[in-house]
């Protein structure tokens, strides 16, 4: 199974339907099924609210509802490609990276799934029609599957949170509608981080750098330097190309090095 695909929208959309079991499906949830929770969903659009549903045989959105009220586009015309493009540069690679391993583990039968039970979240930042961007918790659930438990559809329910986005970091996290963690939700973001590294963004020593002042932001650079046995002039340039990468990949200006370390640990990036 490919990880190490780009983000070009053609590959990925090609890599997605590479998952997809051949047709005819078998599929676990029943239209009327679905057509309830839809039902329900539209009573709630006047809170902020708009949802959509990813339908992976084609990579494509259906019924998307709410999207014109609070975004400012179309939904006749709003599709998969329209909403990657809107989605802030800062967080499209980690969203995406999220989605290839989502895709990757639960389309191919190894975990049980049920319908609107196992569910994602995160919190995103999209671009409105009038150019600002909003900040909104996305909630994304199991929507269809087929009798051997490969994910076939999902859907996703938005909220927005903020007419205005300062950097927050994506808070991944896997849970059941009970409330209670999901395991597939650590080998997800666990394969997440690894694709991740395998960018090559950031050079092996900038990510020991960034971890140690992660998770022990008090440390001092001179105990850093001691620790790590390099001089502080070669940490100093591991702060300051670390830095300036962090900015250019996240489309954020970080005050500084420790911010920027303690953005990717939120992101669960290191």
């Amino acid at each position: 199974m490919k990880t190490n695909i780009t983000f070009d929208y053609p590959v990925f959309k090609s890599h997605v339907l590479s998952l997809i079991p051949p047709q005819p499906i078998q599929y676990a949830v029943s239209i009327e099924q679905q057509q309830k929770e839809i039902a329900s969903l539209k009573e709630t659009i006047g809170s902020r609210r708009f949802f959509f549903i990813t339908n992976l045989e084609h990579y494509e959105i259906e019924q998307p509802y709410g999207i014109e009220r609070w975004l400012g586009y179309s939904e006749r015309d709003f599709s998969m490609k329209k909403y990657l493009d809107i989605i802030h540069p800062g967080r499209r690679k980690a969203v995406q990276m999220i989605a290839l391993h989502l895709y990757n583990t639960l389309c191919i039968g190894k975990y049980a799934l049920n319908f609107m039970v196992q569910r994602y979240s995160s919190l995103i930042a999209l671009k409105h029609y009038k150019g600002h961007y909003v900040l909104a918790n996305k909630i994304s659930s199991v929507f269809q599957y087929d009798i051997n438990n490969r994910l076939t559809a999902c859907l996703h329910e938005f909220t927005i949170i903020s007419d205005e986005y300062n950097g927050e970091p994506l808070g991944p996290k896997f849970f059941t509608a009970t409330g209670e963690t999901d395991e597939r939700g650590g080998e997800i973001l666990q394969r997440a981080v690894e694709h991740f590294l395998k960018l090559k963004v950031f050079s092996p020593k900038e990510m020991q750098v960034a971890r140690k002042i992660a998770y022990e932001p008090g440390i001092k650079q001179k105990q850093l330097a001691d620790l790590l046995d390099i001089p502080i002039d070669d940490l100093h340039q591991y702060y300051s190309r670390f830095l300036k990468k962090a900015r250019d990949f996240f489309h954020h200006d970080f005050d500084n090095t420790v911010d920027a370390a303690l953005y990717l640990k939120k992101e669960g990036l290191l």
